[in-house]
């Protein structure tokens, strides 16, 4: 019984100095804000790989698919310092036979491109049996970080919207800024991966040109901030 009074007495002692604290910070009003934003991005990295191959008993080499490559950037006005090396990998049929012809190697690229629809006619012109593959490995926004600062701005002007209505509601007044915290749910880089498939049949559709949107990246902010109450 005396340890249940003692144990009592502590969680009392507890809850007074808890009282006390909040006499001396004064009352004050926690809320939350957020905002958010969608963008269409203008920063589409799509992987290009091509690949060697055999037609009758000689090979296509990477020289020829690649110098084919960068004659449809240079046709579709993409720039040449758009793509980058991503890989350069290779196997053999048979190693028995040590052919150069028998060792067939294919590259990948990294290839930036401001409109996802560009991707048509360059897969058009491209080599179908050396055009190994094609994705979008991913995209984002040029502007990225000025637009998750406006909505980081916009998140905070909602919380203090929320605070002034909500005192005005009791008849009182928003104080001064006491606190703000970033709620982070943390940073996942916008992607989307597209099978192969799907992209060589965009380029399948004989004069099409695709004006489907492309997905939009969504940007959200959210704040926890708390005021003074006059």
């Amino acid at each position: 019984m005396r340890n249940l009074f003692i144990v009592l007495f502590v969680i009392a002692s507890i809850s007074l100095k808890g009282q006390e604290m909040n006499r001396k910070d004064g009352r004050f009003i926690e809320v939350k804000g957020s905002s958010e934003m969608e963008v269409t991005p203008d920063e589409i990295f799509v992987r290009i790989t091509l690949k060697e191959y055999k037609r009758g008993n000689s090979k296509v080499d990477l020289n020829t698919l690649e110098s084919k490559l960068i004659k449809s950037l240079t046709k579709l006005r993409i720039p040449k310092e758009s793509l980058s090396v991503e890989n350069v990998s290779g196997y053999n049929w048979d190693w028995k036979k040590r052919k150069p012809d028998d060792f067939l190697a294919s590259k990948s690229f990294v290839l930036k491109l401001s409109k996802l629809k560009q991707m048509n006619d360059l897969i058009d012109m491209q080599d179908p049996e050396g055009l190994n593959s094609v994705n979008v490995q991913s995209y984002s926004h040029s502007l990225i970080e000025d637009y998750r600062k406006e909505v980081k701005v916009g998140a905070m002007k909602a919380a203090k919207e929320k605070a002034t209505y909500l005192l005005e509601s009791v008849g009182a007044e928003l104080g001064e800024l006491r606190e703000v915290q970033e709620i982070d749910y943390g940073y996942q880089n916008p992607r989307m991966m597209r099978s192969n498939m799907a992209m060589m049949e965009m380029a399948d559709a004989s004069g099409y040109q695709s004006d489907v949107a492309f997905m939009t990246i969504k940007i959200r902010a959210e704040m926890r901030v708390v005021f003074g109450i006059k």
